[in-house]
């Protein structure tokens, strides 16, 4: 008998509250609390981001006993990252038997909800997890690990207060907010070390009503009968192609350099246990090699991602058509010009990806001149070199951020990245949800360690004078 969401989910939460109560020990909030410039006590973790992994992280440190917490998220309450709005797959691209969001509690992770509310055979005959579905898992997952999440919340400056606080400053639809916290989490997707990378001949050439970048909001009804141009060959173009397709696209031509599409995706052979956990202790010329050989060889989209466009009218794959030149002579036609050809677009889709560099964040501003990056710790030989990978974040094993300069700014090793720009140092998946079950407790234990080591001396007075009979005086 399929179980439905009145009798499963409540019988679920019921057991999720058990099995927290179980595995509570020790039961202590340990952290002392730091007064803030304003009078209040500081928070002792703030999290830049409210997605996937904020949410999983602000869990992992309450069940690690730090209590003043606070996630907060630019977007609407439920629409917090990609899933709802650029996203366009129709499942995710990740097994659906992927953990890491429960923190090993598995009646909080996403088969049981799934089974709770659908059913153990629908979970069976289910391939990948819809993407809205996930979406739903997440906003379940937020209510029942009680997360505190400030939605509309636009981080935009993060500013060091002498060594041990920051001020970080938000914009929101009633003015500036301004909060106080001794450690902080970056956990803003994929464009939170940088942008979209558009490139300047598209940027220049065309109106802004003529193109789009993927990760855009895109009303695909407005492309009716349209012929679209799609510049890139990754997932998300194939995704975008479908979606305007489906829409009642008139045709879209996905036009790429390369002679053909990539085939290989190693990324799902990095997917065990040995390489997710220690991809960090690695020397810097593997990981460096590592990263250089997966921008070299590309990475195709899905199979069923390709099944899915390959099946509808009017898609066409244009290997070895570069886009040399666009222009757009009446301000409603594209032409592009590959080599010798010219083709003819009602619309552009730009699925090029993003770009790693914290120059271009405001939340960066106050800060990135001290931190590293990995050109200023790594220089590869010549037959190497991959300018691209310099700009990202040289970060230490628990995500944390470093120095360029020993001792000019200590207080970055408070802040921890898992946008973008940490995977040449955590590991190619690690700011996915397929790395989250070993990256985030490192986080965790990242920020615990400094929230300890802060009151050390306060801790060991405590030890040497508390009292502390195990036995009553007299007995």
């Amino acid at each position: 008998m399929t179980t439905t969401a009145i009798e499963g989910l409540p019988a679920l939460e019921a057991r999720i509250a058990r099995d927290l109560d179980i595995v509570a020990y020790p039961k202590r909030d340990w952290v002392a609390p730091v007064l803030a410039p304003d009078g209040k006590a500081a928070l002792d973790c703030a999290i830049v981001g409210a997605g996937q992994y904020g949410l999983a992280l602000a869990f992992g440190l309450k069940r690690e006993g730090v209590a003043r917490i606070a996630c907060f998220d630019r977007a609407e309450e439920g629409f917090e990252g990609p899933w709802m709005s650029f996203a366009r797959m129709s499942m995710l691209r990740t097994p659906k038997d992927l953990t890491g969001p429960e923190f090993g509690i598995p009646s909080l992770g996403v088969r049981s909800w799934y089974e709770a509310k659908y059913g153990a055979k629908a979970w069976d005959a289910m391939f990948r997890i819809p993407r809205p579905t996930w979406m739903e898992y997440l906003r379940w997952y937020r209510h029942v690990t009680g997360a505190v999440v400030h939605n509309r919340h636009d981080c935009m400056r993060i500013e060091p207060l002498g060594d041990t606080l920051f001020k970080l400053t938000f914009a929101t639809p009633d003015g500036d907010k301004v909060f106080y916290a001794s450690t902080v989490v970056m956990a803003m997707g994929a464009e939170g070390s940088g942008g979209r990378a558009i490139p300047d001949f598209i940027r220049t050439a065309l109106p802004a009503e003529l193109y789009a970048h993927t990760n855009d909001a895109i009303d695909f009804t407005t492309l009716r009968g349209k012929r679209i141009g799609i510049l890139g060959a990754g997932a998300s173009a194939f995704d975008n192609a479908t979606a305007a397709l489906e829409a009642g696209a008139a045709s879209a031509d996905l036009c790429f350099r390369r002679a053909q599409l990539p085939r290989q995706n190693p990324r799902r052979w990095m997917e065990y246990p040995g390489f997710l956990s220690h991809f960090a202790a690695l020397p810097d010329a593997q990981r460096w090699a590592y990263m250089r050989r997966l921008y070299a060889i590309g990475q195709p989209p899905p199979k069923p991602t390709y099944d899915r466009a390959m099946a509808q009218a009017g898609f066409k794959l244009c290997p070895s058509t570069p886009w040399d030149k666009v222009e757009s002579p009446d301000g409603k036609t594209i032409v592009v010009t590959s080599g010798t050809r010219k083709l003819e677009y009602d619309f552009a889709i730009v699925a090029t990806g993003l770009y790693v560099n914290i120059a271009k964040r405001p939340e960066y501003a106050a800060i990135r001149e001290h931190a590293a990056l990995w050109k200023d710790r790594y220089a590869p030989p010549p037959d190497m070199a991959e300018a691209r990978l310099g700009n990202f974040l040289y970060l230490g094993p628990n995500g944390e951020m470093l120095e360029k300069t020993p001792g000019s700014a200590p207080y970055l090793k408070r802040i921890f990245n898992i946008t973008r720009a940490s995977v040449m140092s955590l590991g190619p998946v690690s700011a996915s949800n397929s790395g989250m079950k070993y990256i985030a407790p490192r986080i965790v234990a990242g920020v615990t360690r400094t929230l300890f080591l802060d009151q050390a001396d306060a801790a060991y007075r405590q030890f040497l004078n508390g009292d502390h009979d195990e036995i009553p005086n007299g007995a």
